[in-house]
């Protein structure tokens, strides 16, 4: 993965943590007040972790095919 690649990954990955880590604190908040929308809230959060997995698995993937293919090219304009 490139440098850059790799900066921007870590940097998706801390913000989607960050986002993860306030939807729990909320759903925590709205449960343990006997908000009826704490339900609602876990079944989100676990949608948005389903998301964010299969999200995960394509990020690696794309990755690996785009520094394939800047290698591919690299070598091209070295021939």
């Amino acid at each position: 993965m490139t440098p850059r690649l790799e900066s921007v990954t870590k940097r998706l990955q801390a913000a989607l943590a960050r986002i993860d880590r306030a939807v729990e604190t909320r759903a925590a908040e709205a449960e343990a007040s006997g908000d009826e929308g704490a339900r609602r809230l876990a079944a989100e959060l676990a949608a948005v972790r389903s998301e964010n997995s299969e999200l995960a698995a394509a990020n690696i993937s794309v990755a690996a095919r785009l520094d394939h293919a800047i290698d591919r090219l690299r070598a091209v304009l070295r021939a």
